[in-house]
């Protein structure tokens, strides 16, 4: 799986199939762009062996869930408060949180423990650095995050990934 963004929108890639994520949604497309949907709505959806759980969060968010080639990627939209408690339990294990600058985005990043966090909505310099410094956590900054579910070690601290556009 490799995971770029660019014009504020994730790109998932897999082996089967692509997924652009924003803030308000998840478009899934084939390799072959043969068939393509998007989800601006909860429910259970699969294209092209990338499937997405959306998660009504409050009046106008949804969480969305996505499994890529193993891998689970959380993308938190608009969401700014810690999860209730059955909402987390919705959301389940998390390898990747896709971070959006919240009001509470560090006890966010402590409530939904992942083996790696990508931050957005951020804009450079002092915003970010202090959201940073108070993470504690290893950041790294490249172009392209690229993962396979068998590089995930268990019981590692999580670490930070920037992606640069």
């Amino acid at each position: 799986m490799e995971i770029s963004y660019k014009d504020n929108k994730f790109k998932i890639k897999g082996r089967t199939g692509v997924a652009f994520i924003d803030i308000r949604s998840v478009t899934l497309e084939s390799q072959d762009g043969s068939s393509k949907k998007e989800i601006v709505e909860p429910g259970e959806y699969e294209v092209s062996g990338i499937s997405v759980i959306g998660i009504q969060n409050g009046e106008n968010n949804t969480i969305y869930v996505i499994e890529v080639d193993g891998l689970r990627v959380c993308n938190l939209g608009a969401t700014d408060k810690k999860l209730i408690d059955s909402k987390l339990s919705q959301v389940g294990d998390i390898d990747i949180l896709l971070l959006p600058k919240a009001s509470e985005a560090i006890e966010l990043l402590q409530q939904i423990e992942s083996y790696y966090v990508i931050p957005f909505g951020y804009s450079e310099g002092q915003e970010l650095d202090h959201f940073l410094k108070e993470s504690g956590l290893v950041v790294e900054k490249m172009n392209k995050f690229s993962l396979k579910k068998d590089e995930i070690i268990e019981d590692s601290t999580a670490q930070i990934v920037l992606l640069t556009d």
